[in-house]
């Protein structure tokens, strides 16, 4: 509506200053368009989901109203407003007129263009709001000496916050408003919602002219957010990054939340524990809307918050205009008022604060949930009808208030609001000379004031503590302090936190032991425990790259000691009784962290880890292959069924449209027991992951609780459900993870460099003995996700597979993702355990130059083996090249299982892979029958496909009930 000519108005005033003519023929092209607008339509908003447009008629009982005004929550109060007294109006935001903080020189020219006297006559009343300034031709116009040319409307002035905002004329603008209020217009009209503007005007201009104080409806419409049982127990708070009392609050390990950016209106305020607030402003529209809606609020009292401001801890603008105000400032700061405080909170330190947070006692101990409610109904009971009485002035009387006629009997009970003057600085001028004599005492006197304040501020600086000064180095470097702080005391945190998830994991007191921090050592639990809630309060919000793994591996530390302590609470009560409030901390503490470290879970059913754990049940296989695997994987799968008798269920992934093709994905949703999901719609937040590193993300994603990943090109000699269930290993940590082959000696320094205590296991191992460069072999892997250790190494296998950390880490030290299953587990310190045994090779032995078979050399597919050493599976095809037939079959007849794990035992020049063996007579052994017989029937399974062209429906019809 109006809003559509700013725009318009805008570019021309921009660009036609020059041509007078051409510019005032804009404009009142303009102004004609405005004029139209407000005399045929009037919208009107009262909340998101209602919106009405009705035509204007200007009459005693309901005049046109135009609301000036560019401040969202202020249109949206006097929206709430009107709609109560059965009003409308039309809303001009004044922005098209030019920036904030508008000149004299600039409201003359919209004046002589004939701005003002268009737009007053198309308006009864006009009520600016806000921004004040931005109504400074309707303002100078009152003052001009031909009566034609001045506002015939009635004009309601309602300040908030900003009744000088932006100016730059201070002077002329200051001199401007005192001679309206020596003017007195008839038709100008003063109101505010809060008393703190019209004083700092008092005391600015020398103006005084009677006000009344209209609260805020404190209506709002924003609907509340869903809010767990562990959140609703604890406090809430906003604050800026950079922020002393934000890192004085973590240090001091006062408990609470912090919302970053929307805060999800009062509604959802209200089902906190409480919310905190050190005010930025002597008002907000935020505080009206809390008491509305009942939130429990905790304050500073007003002697800790000048405290805190005069030590430049809190930043707060409006300090220097408050403090000029006298001893009782905080009467002019809403937040302490007396009509207000008796349903606000307050706390006298940050040691009181702590004290409130960590009580177990209940916090709203006046009821203010209930209370508040019923005394803001009031005062907004008691503002309607003011602005009643204010539209009864004005000639527009006998307003009804909710349908209700003031002062019958079916009316709201009201008081009337009265009109009130604010005293100013000195002596009232009787003219525009004396006022220039006391305006220049009065410059003369806020600059002394100023000088004061800024010598007070000086001298706390040198009084400060050194914890404040502390919390300031804090403030000022953010994150880096605590990075750097925690790397200069790294061994003592990241030591505490190893211990406690040994300790968690059942190893104190254990001879044998996954992660051995706890041997020969004096370990007290509790003690433990909360220095890690403690230490994890202050650095939760330590920032990171995806590639700093030290950092993050740090924060999934602590994610890992909260949600266990959440989700398998099995301490022993002699350790928790010594731990407050252990359970509240440690939920917050895993919501917190889950939203930093792993975002892109988050979706609509999914909020929480427990959440995405709700969803997994059972066991099965999961699989991802695009087009180009299809037959490998149809292979493999027919194999699984028919050969090995393997019923488990079987999830085939793929991302888009464009990876699996729609014909492919046809033909293998026609299997028994298949589901095909596309991994953009289960993980919609994750990008630029394919390729080997999407299998983590395929582990997660996958509905199965036990689940089973193989590659498509993956010959499997057992049944895969059997080996599980076979393997101690397993059934000890959840895990079933194959050694890779051993090409060539490592280098374990890029590791420690972000696993500063590794695990007892790893230890052990080839890797961070610098024995081979290549621990894990990934073409198998097996996962109990029912675990907490083996979810949060899964998904940090996932963060470590992520393009920024693959790109700049993982894969300059490593290859593909089959490293980042181990590393994972070690970073966030989960059990778990290798299948004994080196990767080998399956298949026949290697000849030279047509000379005899060398018996100590086994040339085929990578092999690998169960811990009672029996063959079970290889990373390959039975083909001699893969993918190409033609070439023919290999010769299965021997594997090699290596004993030993020195490097330089793998012959690459030759094809397919050799692998030689240092002890023949342990290491080479012959196929069993059953191999063969597997074998064989693998390989004839294949050449049917190829003969079919891959016809799943045929050959699960026609020709695997054979077998």
């Amino acid at each position: 509506m109006v809003e559509k000519t700013d725009d318009v108005f805008l570019k021309a005033s921009r660009h036609s200053q020059p041509k007078r003519l051409k510019r005032r023929c804009i404009v009142l092209a303009v102004v004609a368009f405005v004029v139209v607008q407000l005399f045929v339509t009037n919208t009107i908003s009262i909340s998101k989901d209602r919106w009405e447009t009705v035509s204007l008629l200007s009459t005693k009982a309901a005049p046109r109203i135009l609301y000036y005004n560019r401040h969202g929550a202020c249109h949206n109060n006097m929206a709430y407003i009107t709609s109560r007294l059965g009003l409308n109006f039309t809303r001009l935001k004044p922005g098209f007129l030019g920036d904030l903080g508008m000149r004299e020189h600039r409201a003359n020219d919209i004046i002589n263009d004939g701005f003002v006297q268009v737009v007053c006559a198309s308006a009864d009343v006009i009520i600016i709001s806000d921004t004040l300034p931005d109504a400074r031709p309707l303002l100078q116009s009152l003052l001009r000496p031909n009566p034609a040319e001045r506002c015939s409307s009635q004009i309601v002035v309602e300040l908030t916050n900003r009744f000088d905002w932006g100016i730059a004329d201070f002077d002329e603008y200051h001199q401007l408003i005192w001679q309206l209020h020596h003017a007195k217009p008839a038709n100008l009209h003063w109101v505010a919602n809060n008393a703190f503007e019209a004083k700092v005007m008092a005391d600015d201009t020398l103006a005084n002219p009677e006000f009344r104080i209209f609260r805020p409806s404190g209506f709002s419409d924003v609907p509340p957010n869903a809010v767990s049982p562990q959140e609703k127990e604890m406090a809430l708070m906003r604050e800026l990054d950079n922020s002393e009392v934000l890192a004085t609050m973590r240090e001091l390990q006062i408990p609470f939340n912090r919302v970053v950016g929307h805060y999800g209106g009062p509604h959802t305020l209200k089902q906190y524990r409480a919310y905190i607030e050190f005010p930025y402003q002597v008002s907000t529209m935020k505080l009206y809307e809390n008491l509305a809606a009942g939130v429990v609020m905790l304050i500073p009292s007003h002697s800790f918050f000048k405290e805190l401001v005069e030590k430049r801890i809190h930043a707060f603008g409006p300090w220097e205009m408050l403090r000029r105000m006298g001893p009782n400032w905080h009467e002019y700061m809403d937040y302490y008022v007396p009509e207000l405080s008796p349903y606000i909170y307050y706390f006298n330190s940050f040691d009181h604060l702590r004290e409130i947070l960590t009580s177990t006692k209940d916090l709203d101990t006046k009821n203010v949930r209930v209370t508040a409610p019923v005394a803001y109904d009031r005062i907004t009971q008691d503002m309607l009808h003011g602005w009643a009485d204010l539209f009864d002035e004005m000639g527009f009387p006998n307003l009804l208030v909710d349908g209700k006629k003031r002062g019958s009997s079916a009316a709201a009970v009201y008081t009337p609001i009265k009109k009130f003057s604010i005293p100013i600085h000195g002596a009232k001028p009787a003219d525009l000379n004396e006022w220039k004599v006391a305006y220049g005492a009065v410059k003369a006197w806020k600059g002394k004031q100023r000088d004061e304040q800024i010598q007070i501020w000086d001298d706390n600086q040198k009084k400060l503590t050194p914890f404040e000064l502390e919390m300031k180095e804090v403030a000022q470097t953010g994150s880096l302090y605590y990075e750097k702080k925690r790397k200069q005391e790294a061994h003592q945190s990241d030591l505490v936190q190893y211990q406690v998830l040994d300790y968690l994991h059942g190893e104190l007191n254990k001879q044998h032991t996954f992660g051995g921090s706890l041997k020969g050592k004096a370990f007290d639990p509790a003690e433990a425990l909360e220095s890690v809630l403690s230490l994890a309060d202050k650095e939760v919000h330590m920032e990171f790259k995806a590639q700093d793994f030290e950092t993050f591996g740090h924060l999934a530390r602590y994610l890992h000691v909260a949600h266990h302590v959440v989700h398998e609470p099995l301490l022993d009560s002699s350790v928790t009784s010594k731990i407050p409030r252990l359970i509240q901390r440690a939920s917050s503490l895993t919501d917190t962290l889950t939203k930093r470290l792993y975002p892109w879970i988050m979706q609509d059913k999914v909020s929480s880890i427990d959440d995405m754990m709700g969803q997994w049940t059972g066991r099965g296989i999961a699989f991802t292959f695009p087009t180009s695997g299809y037959p490998r994987g149809v292979h493999l799968i027919l194999a699984l069924r028919n050969i090995l008798n393997c019923t488990l269920p079987i999830e085939i992934f793929y991302i888009g449209e464009n990876d699996l093709a729609r014909p492919e994905r046809e033909k293998l949703a026609k299997l028994p027991m298949v589901t095909l999901i596309n991994m953009e719609e289960r993980l919609p937040k994750v990008r630029d992951v394919n390729g080997f590193n999407i299998k983590p993300y395929v582990m997660l994603a996958s509905s199965f609780r036990e689940v089973i990943f193989l590659d498509d090109d993956v010959t499997m000699i057992q049944n895969p459900s059997t080996l599980v269930d076979e393997s101690l290993i397993y059934k000890a940590h959840g895990t079933l993870f194959f050694l890779d082959r051993s090409f060539s000696a490592g280098n374990s320094e890029w590791v420690r460099s972000f696993i500063p205590f590794p695990s007892s296991t790893s230890e052990n191992g080839r890797y961070m003995r610098d024995v081979s460069r290549d621990e894990q072999e990934s073409s198998l892997v097996v996962l109990d996700k029912g675990r907490i250790g083996i979810v949060h190494a899964l998904l940090a296998a996932c963060h470590m597979n992520l393009k920024q950390s693959r790109d700049e880490a993982l894969h300059k030290h490593t290859h593909g993702d089959k490293e980042s299953f181990w590393l994972s587990h070690e970073l966030v310190r989960a059990p778990y355990g290798f299948i004994p045994g080196v990767g080998g090779a399956a298949g026949s032995f290697r000849t030279k130059n047509g000379g005899p078979p060398e018996p100590d050399v086994v040339c085929g597919p990578q092999s690998h083996i169960d811990e009672m050493r029996r063959l079970t599976h290889f990373n390959g095809l039975t083909l001699l090249h893969k993918d190409d037939p033609a070439k023919g079959y290999i010769d299965f007849h021997h594997y090699v299982a290596p004993i030993r794990d020195n490097p330089g035992n793998v012959d690459i020049g030759h094809h397919p892979w050799c692998v030689h063996s240092r002890v023949p007579s342990e290491e080479v052994i012959e196929m069993n029958e059953r191999e063969k017989m597997v074998l064989g029937r693998t390989m004839e399974l294949h050449k049917r496909l190829l003969l079919t062209g891959f016809d799943v429906v045929s050959e699960v019809r026609d020709s695997l009930q054979s077998f």
